[in-house]
């Protein structure tokens, strides 16, 4: 993973168990389709990627192994690297699109940024080619050239190793390729990817930025555990930044840490829960949920969204530089845990991995809600007169989640029409009443 392995790491083993540990299948569900599209009806998303251990063949470059609890990664739609500034600071662009990573190689940032989507994850590779030592190295050369390194410095150890005949500044590249970035070089993923408001999107970055602005002029150094700091520890407080779900401290007591300390892979899940937490027709969950009626109240927003997805990408085959079979492990009881059965659940409903089929099950949804809405004056007999505003802002919310819906089949439909050459059809409804909405 992606904080140093301590001692006490044992401990929270012991408490948790590891489960999954055969490699796994990236090729399902596969990646998402349909990405403009989806980017076209969702200007400003994120997407949380729990990716694989790395295992480097030997005898070439530096020997770099993780163990199969994997690396966590966060990829912002929307989100540009400032141009003026050397050391890594987002800031809000339209179509812009920026990788986030953070390593405990790092020592005067907590995460790295990485613009545009196909270098973060093939680097120079283009679709279904092979990764061969030549584009490896041609990799590490254009990240060089781009300076993802340019201002953050790197903690002493990790010169260990380094051959003499190699630069401090070229080591970096060569010990980091495949973990932030070119990721798919040597790790597969599974990503969960969840849209966010405009509103919620700032607040994710100002977390971000704010995150690397503790450690960029000192005195303070970054320095990162697995229990006590990992990288899904950033990822899941930026969300928590955002009001998806509540923060999770940094630097906890390490009893307490050892329990609740997040995973990556068990963090998709999480993610994917969380958009289901509630039934959408249930107001007096929804209103007594203070997270939730926050977020509807500030932002306009609610977290049973359309476009959700679970996509997957398996690690670059053939590879001349790194195994290919993989492990990502969940931490659970593999008895009565619930990560492998959600987890199997959310691979095998088709709305987490296709658009059409996603709207569709959303507008289903709605128009179940629309359909049983009771008055005002009803739910005023049960709830408090602070319900009011809270009824009259879920109703705008629905109609704007209900047009929003509209607007992507209605897209999706006049794609395919523009793709065949015939004219537009009525998009498809889905038969009876949608599946419960949290889906478990």
């Amino acid at each position: 993973m992606c904080g140093a392995l301590k001692p006490y790491f044992i401990f929270g083993l012991g408490a948790l168990l590891l489960t999954g540990c055969t490699p796994a299948d990236f090729h399902k569900p596969g990646p998402l389709q349909k990405e403009e599209a989806y980017n076209r009806l969702f200007p400003q998303w994120v997407e949380l990627c729990a990716v694989s251990q790395i295992s480097k063949k030997p005898g070439y470059g530096a020997d770099i192994a993780g163990g199969p609890g994997g690396h966590a990664v966060f990829f912002l739609h929307g989100a540009c690297l400032d141009p003026t500034s050397p050391y890594p600071v987002l800031t809000s662009c339209p179509d812009g699109e920026t990788g986030v990573s953070m390593n405990s190689h790092f020592k005067n940032a907590n995460w790295v940024g990485i613009s545009h989507r196909d270098f973060f994850y093939n680097g120079l590779l283009k679709p279904d080619e092979p990764l061969t030592k030549a584009t490896y190295t041609a990799t590490k050369q254009e990240a060089q050239k781009r300076g993802l390194y340019s201002a953050i410095r790197f903690q002493d150890w990790t010169s260990e190793g380094k051959p003499a005949d190699v630069s401090d500044e070229q080591w970096k590249y060569e010990i980091s390729i495949g973990t932030d970035y070119a990721v798919s070089f040597g790790r597969a993923r599974y990503c969960a990817r969840l849209p966010v408001s405009e509103e919620q999107f700032k607040q994710v970055i100002s977390f971000l930025n704010g995150r690397n602005a503790l450690y960029h002029n000192g005195p303070k150094t970054f320095e990162t555990n697995v229990l006590q700091d990992n990288c899904n520890h950033l990822t899941h407080n930026a969300l928590a930044a955002a009001g998806f779900w509540h923060e999770l401290p940094v630097h906890q007591f390490i009893l307490k840490a050892a329990l609740t300390f997040p995973v990556p892979k068990n963090e998709v899940v999480n993610l994917l829960d969380q958009t289901q937490r509630h039934d959408i027709g249930n107001l007096h969950a929804l209103y007594h949920d203070k997270l939730t009626r926050k977020s509807l109240m500030e932002d306009g927003w609610l977290p049973t969204t359309p476009g959700v997805m679970l996509d997957s990408n398996p690690v670059k085959t053939p590879n001349e530089v790194y195994n290919t079979q993989l492990s990502l492990i969940f931490y659970d009881d593999p008895l009565l845990g619930h990560y492998n059965k959600a987890f199997d659940r959310y691979l095998n409903q088709p709305r987490y991995h296709d658009l059409k089929t996603n709207l569709l099950w959303y507008q289903g949804l709605y128009a179940k809600a629309a359909a049983e809405r009771k008055p005002l004056d009803w739910w005023l007999k049960k709830e408090p007169a602070g319900f009011a505003p809270f009824y009259n802002a879920y109703y705008a919310w629905l109609q704007k989640q209900q047009d929003l819906v509209q607007r992507g089949l209605t897209l999706l439909s006049d794609d395919a029409s523009a793709a065949s050459g015939l004219m537009p059809t009525q998009p498809e409804r889905p038969q009876g009443e949608p599946e419960h909405a949290n889906g478990l």
